[in-house]
């Protein structure tokens, strides 16, 4: 079956051809270095049935076995291909009218530790050998994770972020004084779209708070930007205030650090992604430039991927719901999550 897709910015723009006898169910990858290298807590692919378009897009070789292509212009992550069987994979969020989800499949949920987005998105558990989906895909084993992945923080004040080349290194601080210094215009993060509400925070919310002000917020969200620039369909951010997040050095957060690179995705509006492997990093804008969206695949925790001694997760539905292309996958989505906060 023939399908079109896009990145965010619309430099990558063509047709692919979907293996249907592949892609029976969304198979998502729960893996370091799946987490890693694309800044979410999975990625999700279908099988194609040929070689897509690779010209305009940046290479990032994981392993000997493994390359992902993404847009050097929003960060998009596009492709994969195993160079043992000369086989693609597209990313799932890319695609303009996807396969309905009927299922799921999870895949290396044990790298999680917590159980990841499994844990809200209801499907079978895959026990494998294989590090990665994609490697069950290319019969290679412990291909998709490289030893410069380094461990979990030993130190509980603060939380890493890494992306998978380490070109990304920084860390997060607890909450202090200073996290409620930020303004939100928004007094809730998961207001349906266009729902009506006042998007004006008059009771100045700090909602990003959590846990008696000892944690920070976390969500998903569905939105057609956030699937775009991230090529995969549940986006998963967590909430930190410019000012607990900083370098490795221990200087203040600044945003042409390491290998970062900026994308205007619209006006005011920006992105942070890793241009050397194409991991999302950030999103903020200008009516919250002290308030950062930092994408939770990149975090380091003893806990596991959902960081959850450092991160509060709202549950109630995820964010622009309304927007998303694969509806069957985002209400499972809702409803794994409901029934998870209420065990």
């Amino acid at each position: 079956m023939v399908h079109s897709i896009s990145c965010l910015c619309g430099k990558v723009t063509q047709k692919v051809h979907l293996d249907l006898s592949s892609n029976r169910e969304l198979n998502i990858c729960h893996c370091t270095a799946c987490q890693a290298v694309s800044g979410q807590i999975y990625t999700s692919y279908y099988s194609l049935r040929e070689k897509p378009q690779l010209e305009t897009l940046e290479e990032y070789q994981q392993s000997d076995s493994l390359s992902r292509y993404f847009c050097g212009t929003c960060g998009s992550h596009v492709f994969a291909h195993s160079t043992h069987t000369s086989e693609y994979f597209v990313a799932s969020g890319l695609l303009d009218n996807p396969p309905q989800t009927k299922s799921v499949q999870h895949w290396n949920v044990r790298d999680t530790r917590d159980g990841g987005l499994s844990s809200f998105l209801p499907g079978e558990q895959v026990d494998t050998a294989m590090s990665c989906w994609l490697n069950s895909r290319t019969g290679s084993q412990g291909a998709g994770c490289q030893t410069r992945i380094k461990s979990a923080s030993q130190d509980s004040s603060h939380l890493p972020i890494r992306c998978h080349c380490g070109g990304v290194e920084l860390y997060i601080t607890r909450p202090d004084s200073t996290s409620e210094e930020p303004w939100s215009h928004w007094p809730d993060l998961i207001i349906p779209y266009n729902s009506g509400v006042s998007a004006e925070n008059e009771e100045d919310v700090k909602w990003w708070l959590c846990a008696g002000k000892t944690k920070y917020m976390a969500g998903t969200c569905a939105c057609r930007t956030c699937r775009l620039a991230s090529g995969f369909p549940i986006q998963t951010w967590a909430f930190v205030p410019k000012s607990n997040i900083f370098t490795g050095r221990k200087l203040p957060l600044a945003y042409d650090v390491g290998t970062l690179r900026r994308y205007e995705s619209s006006p005011t509006v920006y992105r942070e992604f890793c241009s050397c492997c194409g991991a999302s990093v950030f999103w903020h804008c200008e009516k919250r430039p002290q308030l950062i969206d930092v994408s939770v695949g990149l975090l380091r925790a003893e806990s596991g991927s959902r960081a959850e001694e450092w991160l509060d997760w709202a549950t109630g539905r995820a964010s622009f719901a309304e927007m998303a292309v694969d509806k069957p996958l985002i209400q499972q989505l809702e409803a794994g999550m409901k029934t998870w906060n209420s065990e």
